[in-house]
């Protein structure tokens, strides 16, 4: 046996006595570990990933653990679906429709590889989640130290701590980055983990919102109680290293589809809340004007109107995608299919040299062209009900440790904003982090409280 396959079987029995005895344990490790999903190997015929295997792992300790208990899960399940029927009347059309576009995709096999992984296991993770951390804690050696779900977000901002630092490390090195993105001397842009840039901002920025509550709650309790919530200011320490590293890391990536989702996310947070709300509203008009207005930002001004070589590519994949859609109105292209539907609208784009991206590189597009348009209501309904249900806390209280529900919605608009130049979804840690805030909103929404 190979020395990595040893080592991957050694990783899968820990990971399985961790989460047989400490089910919280193996939730945070997944997430902690969710770059893992590039780390590929087949089991027999089957490809894989370590992340994939460790949620299946999950999934086989849950269903074991709670067998007895089954007709309390679905009771509870119920529940949450009479009390959100917005929200799982958009899940389950957006589930069935990626089932069907299984079905009209090009290669099945294909389709069911991004079935698999983009869409079913994420939902049954959230499963997952729902029951899990209702309000329970983690207990090492029958002494609570923290509230399940706060070690869950910790561990996602740990990981993009570790994530950001070797970006960071990268643009001083070129380490690890591919030659297309360093050394031809052109670009310059680092990738962390992943070989292309943009994923860098995909996964940090959604983040920045979630460490900022967990410092904001770190302070809060300092100065109510005394202590820091964890025992001691390192917690604290590292989100504030965070939220100078994962902007930093953002910045060398050189994506602004992730700065300006951020601005907007962050910016919308303030707007929420009363007091900052005219002064941000001030500084974006301050801000738009002079983008629009100075001749020395006029390179940012081309960007964000689409005007420079970049923006001109993304308008012409949106029109030749839009092209497909009239075409293919109520399918789309079916799963793992758009590069191959795509290609009888490509001629100008392949007159000029460029290649068929796998993605329209738009999050609202993507749903349309993977799920047709039964899929894209789906998606759409499970965003309205996200927001409604957030907004639904009252906006004159200022953002503070019982205000997570904003920080969440602060998170989403980041992916939105983004997605509006990008498909942050058809990634495996991007589809978990997406269920993972629909679970928290969720879960925020029914009686048990964040703080």
């Amino acid at each position: 046996m190979p020395h990595y396959q040893l080592l991957i079987t050694l990783y899968f029995i820990f990971f399985a006595f961790v989460t047989w005895y400490r089910f919280h344990l193996g939730l945070v490790l997944l997430f902690l570990l969710l770059p893992t999903y590039l780390i590929r190997f087949h089991i027999g015929p089957l490809p894989t990933t370590l992340l994939e295997m460790m949620m299946w792992i999950l999934f086989t300790i849950f269903i074991i653990r709670n067998f007895e208990n089954w007709k309390s899960l679905v009771s509870n399940f119920k529940f949450q679906v009479s009390k959100n029927s917005t929200l799982f009347g958009g899940i389950f059309f957006f589930l069935l429709a990626a089932t069907i576009s299984v079905l009209t995709a090009v290669d099945i096999r294909a389709a069911l590889g991004e079935w698999k992984a983009f869409y079913i296991e994420p939902f049954l993770l959230f499963l997952i989640l729902i029951p899990t951390i209702s309000n329970q804690q983690l207990a090492i050696n029958n002494k609570p130290i923290a509230n399940c779900q706060l070690l869950i977000v910790g561990a996602l901002i740990f990981s993009g701590l570790i994530t950001s630092l070797l970006a960071i490390y990268q643009h001083y090195t070129g380490w690890m980055v591919p030659a297309a993105f360093w050394e031809n001397g052109n670009s310059y842009r680092v990738t962390a983990w992943y070989g292309f840039p943009n994923a860098v901002g995909l996964f940090l920025a959604p983040l920045i919102p979630l460490s900022m509550y967990l410092l904001k709650r770190n302070f809060d309790i300092k100065k109510r109680n005394g202590k820091w919530e964890m025992g001691n200011g390192l917690a604290a320490l590292s989100l504030f290293f965070f939220l100078i590293s994962a902007p930093l890391a953002i910045v060398f990536s050189k994506s602004t589809g992730a700065l300006v989702g951020l601005a907007a996310g962050i910016g919308l947070l303030f707007v929420i809340w009363k007091k900052t709300r005219w002064w941000t509203t001030l500084l974006f008009i301050l801000g738009l004007s002079s983008i629009l207005g100075l001749s020395s930002l006029s390179s940012i001004k081309q960007e964000l109107l689409f005007q420079d070589r970049s923006g001109q590519i993304r308008r012409a994949i949106w029109s030749e995608t839009f092209q497909l859609l009239r075409d293919h109105p109520i399918r789309g292209a079916g799963l793992a299919s758009y590069q191959e539907r795509v290609r009888p609208y490509h001629a100008t784009l392949e007159s000029e040299g460029i290649e068929i991206f796998h993605h329209p590189h738009n999050i609202f597009l993507t749903m349309y062209v993977n799920l047709g348009l039964l899929g894209l209501i789906g998606f759409l309904g499970i965003i309205v009900w996200f927001y409604k249900t957030g907004l639904s806390t009252k906006a004159q209280t200022p953002p503070s440790v019982s205000l997570f529900p904003y920080f969440l919605i602060s998170s989403l608009t980041v992916i939105v904003v983004h997605g509006l130049v990008d498909s942050p979804y058809i990634k495996n840690d991007l589809a978990i982090l997406f269920w993972f805030l629909i679970a928290f909103m969720l879960l925020s929404n029914q009686s048990y409280n964040t703080q």
